[in-house]
């Protein structure tokens, strides 16, 4: 078996109407399929392989641990890994975040911290407060609660009748913004509107705030304007709305800082992780609190009242371990950081002056590149034409993994790549990197 398509197998495909290459091993920024043709994984996957693939030391590391117990439940008991990880991963956090819990994915984790959030404000005596602002293009997950967090309303053509109606404030989106001085005015800007956003819902029904530090796919790795977490943090604190840091993409190391929250000096009262943090060789998710927080549970119902059956599990935390043990042997932060700045400037010089290309944006090893039909209207492309669809099926075609998004533009146009390689990539693989996405681009968009 070299490819499938369906009806092939009988595995639920996530696309019905392509070819899915066999991958059968992968090293490096490198997979390999069985025709053993080779792939540059661009984007880590969906921004998940943080160390690279076929990394011996963390699956040497995971494998001594399932060797040893694989499974407790968290509700029973605990485990080094379990405890190990927590102290490693609270060490790292922005200041006051000294409680972790740990869970399989990303959208399971923010479900956690909202059900926290809410146990936290009916432990108060405030039950009142239960609605939660996100912002808008944002993206928190796929479960329910999660994927009504997202700011990504074409989901409701399907999911609408399903999901909670949420509260959303505009996120600082710096390319279509249409803000004459985005770095002079960004923060007051959008902590204004946060702030009429509180007023008009209610301060006393507000529980909390939700925001990525560095937005991904939603916005193509759209970074903050300066003193923007500043402003709406105190707008937050006016108000006594809890803040949630989504750093399930944007963290673990991929900006240059673990926590990309240290780029903005933001000081979340909660944050989750995910993607990166097990790098992909066992899904792993955490949530990071407050003492004081948990202190208030303590005194009052006594316990968080939230449990999944892998919470905790130690197949789980030993992945993140060892790969926390691995970004500080091989200091991954750091060269996310310098090799991230070479990547940065070579985006802008090679990619940005393309034809349709109208935006690059990022910091560290995350981009994001977004295709306009007029550069000069910043017009998207009409969703009909599935431009990013093509573009990054043509990519694959020719070795080259990207991530992509649409919506972000106005709710159903836009057309976006995401480039996130491994954070263990070279400055030789970056600048093969750059030259394969440009070569790429220019070979389908002259199609167009």
């Amino acid at each position: 078996m070299e490819r499938v398509h369906y009806p092939d197998g009988n595995v639920l495909l996530r696309n019905l109407t392509r070819n899915f290459p066999v991958i059968s091993h992968g090293q490096g920024v490198y997979l390999f399929d069985a025709d053993g043709k080779r792939y540059f994984d661009g984007s880590s996957g969906a921004l998940v392989v943080s160390v690279g693939h076929g990394n011996e030391e963390v699956s040497r590391r995971v494998y001594e641990q399932l060797r040893r117990v694989a499974y407790v439940n968290g509700t029973q008991f605990t485990t080094r890994a379990t405890e190990e990880l927590a102290t490693r991963l609270c060490a790292l956090a922005p200041k006051g975040l000294t409680r972790a819990c740990f869970l399989g994915s990303g959208s399971e984790i923010v479900e956690a911290a909202i059900k926290f959030v809410r146990q936290i404000w009916v432990e108060r005596g405030e039950p009142h407060r239960s609605k939660v602002i996100a912002r808008m293009p944002s993206y928190h997950g796929n479960t329910l609660y999660a994927l009504s967090l997202s700011g990504r309303p074409h989901y409701k053509k399907f999911f609408g009748p399903l999901l909670t109606e949420v509260v959303t404030t505009p996120a600082p989106y710096e390319y279509r913004s249409g803000l004459a001085d985005y770095a002079q005015d960004g923060a007051s800007h959008y902590a204004r509107l946060l702030e009429e956003t509180i007023l008009r819902e209610g301060p006393d029904t507000v529980a909390a705030f939700i925001a990525e530090p560095v937005i991904g796919s939603s916005a193509g790795a759209a970074l903050p304007p300066p003193g923007y977490f500043s402003r709406v943090s105190e707008v937050c604190r006016k108000y006594g709305v809890l803040t949630i840091a989504d750093e399930i993409l944007c963290g673990s190391g991929r900006t240059g800082k673990f926590f990309a929250s240290e780029h903005f000096d933001f000081v979340p009262d909660l944050a989750v992780l995910g993607k990166g943090l097990g790098g992909g060789y066992v899904p792993v998710s955490a949530l990071l609190v407050r003492d004081d927080h948990v202190e208030e549970m303590r005194k009052g119902s006594g316990s968080f009242l939230h449990a999944q059956t892998y919470l905790q599990a130690p197949s789980m935390t030993a992945s993140a371990l060892a790969v926390l043990e691995y970004f500080e042997a091989a200091q991954l932060v750091a060269r996310a950081a310098s090799v991230g700045a070479i990547l940065q400037r070579r985006l802008r010089e090679e990619i940005l002056p393309l034809p349709y290309v109208g935006n690059v944006s990022g910091i560290g090893l995350l981009a994001g590149i977004e295709f306009v039909e007029d550069k000069k209207s910043k017009k998207p492309f009409p969703r009909s034409k599935k431009l990013i669809e093509g573009l990054l099926a043509h990519c694959s075609e020719n070795g080259l993994i990207l991530w992509p998004n649409t919506g972000h533009a106005d709710g159903v146009h836009g057309d976006l790549a995401m480039v996130g390689p491994p954070l263990t990539i070279s400055e030789a693989e970056v600048e093969e990197l750059v030259q394969l996405i440009r070569t790429n681009i220019l070979s389908h968009m002259e199609k167009l």
